[in-house]
């Protein structure tokens, strides 16, 4: 039996997208994952759990009046959300939307450069049930502009430790750990796409998940590459949404 993860404070312990078409993102993510959808909840905007081999790993909803675009968000998570806001604010950031229930306390925000991110303090649900394993969230990575800015913002707010990933240097490239251990990392970039969060899943095995893709009216946008952790590729769903699949190597 699996063990569900604990996640530590500052680390990404939820994802969830808002799309533009529910019965579209489920025919897709069905496809490419395997995943199960919950019906939509009405008195939560429509927004579903979604599901592998039953546990919950993510969330999906409508795009919401106003929202620019369809997208994954990472959700960190908070002992104290209430610090946590504080220091958000003390740090430069913004809040712009929190709310509480019985599952939790949910907040959204943006740091200095941009990216939005949101934050999760548990009540009765911890997090996505699964991490780390075909077909759940396995990683997550900040891409900024201003890499300086965003180690002291989120140094403040989470308190994450913050060492270089070693290598040749040509890559400024850091991992944020919470107790000793690596949960996000963050890029520097140089190009013209805006500071953003970016989410991970896991496939047993990438060709075949890249051959489903464009069955699935998905789309190849980089990649795959080889690194360290297994091979990559950056992917996008009919709507646009980006996100990274990721062929794990074995521990």
């Amino acid at each position: 039996m699996t063990q569900r993860p604990e996640y530590r404070d500052g680390a990404p312990c939820w994802a969830d997208l808002a799309t533009p078409d529910l019965a579209g993102a489920q025919r897709f993510y069905g496809g490419l994952f395997g995943w199960r959808f919950d019906e939509p909840d009405p008195k939560l905007g429509n927004y579903a759990n979604i599901r592998k081999d039953g546990q919950r790993v993510a969330g999906v909803m409508p795009i919401m009046p106003g929202q620019p675009a369809t997208v994954w968000s990472v959700h960190l998570k908070s002992s104290d959300i209430d610090t946590t806001e504080r220091r958000i604010k003390e740090a430069g950031g913004q809040v712009l939307a929190k709310h509480g229930m019985a599952a939790g306390t949910t907040m959204i925000a943006i740091d200095p450069g941009g990216a939005s991110f949101g934050v999760w303090q548990p009540g009765e649900f911890a997090g996505a049930e699964l991490f780390g394993e075909p077909g759940a969230m396995c990683w997550h990575e900040l891409h900024t502009r201003d890499a300086a800015a965003a180690d002291r913002f989120y140094g403040a707010v989470f308190e994450h430790e913050q060492a270089p990933m070693q290598g040749d240097g040509a890559v400024d490239y850091m991992i944020y750990k919470s107790g000793g251990e690596g949960v996000v990392g963050r890029m520097k970039t140089d190009g013209e796409e805006p500071p953003h969060w970016r989410t991970f899943f896991g496939v047993a095995d990438l060709d075949a998940a890249l051959a489903k893709l464009g069955s699935l009216a998905g789309a190849l946008r980089d990649g795959p590459i080889e690194t360290p952790y297994g091979r990559v590729a950056r992917v996008a769903d009919p709507y646009g949404a980006m996100f990274l699949i990721i062929e794990q190597l074995p521990a």
